[in-house]
Order: structure tokens, then sequence, then C-alpha cells
């Protein structure tokens, strides 16, 4: 994404965060943010005709309202006609993903992608869980992956930060300094 881009995300998500009134609210609209923009991002026809230079705004407009009038918040809904109208559909994905990022900041969440070799059991995610959360001093929304080339112990992503508690990573680190240890 592009730095103008990222302004665009922002700003609109900034906007719609504060047209909110109910933070109650925030995450159906969230969720239905997101789903909205998989939707439109799955669709090739739909985006084509929501992004559509040569398509009448107002039929543009009646059919989201035909769509999701029913179905969801009133804010989403009116967020949707602001991007029809200002022209910035097209930026949908980002601004539903900077919109989710700006709930859980509000919330003093931060999503966390965790690797390990295997699956970890219930009570060993819940363990890490609460350590993560007591290392960054944040409600952390743990996603998990495996990969078997982490070989054992956990590589946590937390924004821009990794933490490595892999053995892969101690097996490197553990050859390096005997590949520097000298002879005799």
């Amino acid at each position: 994404m592009s730095v103008a881009d990222r302004v665009v995300a922002n700003r609109y998500a900034e906007a719609l965060l504060g047209a909110v009134e109910d933070d109650q609210r925030l995450d159906a609209i969230c969720d239905e943010l997101r789903a909205i923009s998989a939707l439109v991002s799955d669709n090739a026809q739909l985006k084509a005709f929501l992004e559509g230079p040569n398509i009448v705004e107002s039929h543009k407009h009646d059919f989201v309202k035909k769509i999701f009038g029913e179905k969801v918040e009133r804010e989403t809904l009116d967020f949707l006609r602001l991007l029809l109208h200002k022209h910035r559909i097209d930026h949908l994905e980002e601004i539903a993903d900077e919109f989710t990022r700006m709930v859980e900041a509000r919330r003093n969440q931060v999503r966390v992608q965790v690797t390990t070799a295997f699956e970890l059991p219930p009570d060993m995610r819940e363990r890490l869980k609460r350590a993560l959360d007591a290392t960054i001093d944040k409600d952390c929304l743990v996603q998990t992956r495996i990969d078997p080339r982490v070989l054992g112990g956990v590589v946590a992503v937390i924004e821009d930060r990794v933490i490595d508690g892999s053995l892969r990573s101690s097996l490197g680190e553990l050859r390096k300094q005997l590949m520097a240890a000298p002879l005799q």
C-alpha cells in the first residue's frame, strides 16, 4: 500500500471511528466492514460496478441500500455511501483494515501472529497468551499458524516486532558460536 493510500485509509477510518457514538457497536461495524470488503474483493463484477467510473452514482447508492440497507448498522451504510460519493470505494479494504486496527488500539488490543511447529493444546495457548499480554501490557489477539520449519518453540510477530523463541533460531545461534570459537 502506498503512502497516499495509507493516508486515505487512515483519514476515512478515523472519520468513521469518530462518527460512531456507541462504542458497543464498534465490533458490529468492524465485522460488517470486513465482510463487505471481502465480498467486494472476491467478486470482480461487484467490484467493477462499485468502482466503475461509467456507472451512475445514484445507481450505486440504490444498489448498496438495497443489498445492505436492512442488514448493517446505519453508520456502516452511511459510510459506504460516503465512500461512493467521494470515489473512495476502491480503498474499502485498506480502510476496513485501518478501522479494525484503530478499534483494537482503542481497546488496548494488538494482533499477534504466533507460529509453532505443531498445534498448541488449549492450556498452552492460554498460558502463551497470558505471557504475551504481560510482556507487552496489552490484550493480545493471538492468531496461530503451524510451520514445521520452526522445529520447536514459538515465533511471535507483534506489529513490527519479532520475538523468536524457536528451537531453529537457538540452533542457528549455537552454530554461529561454534563456528566463531577458536580451535585448539
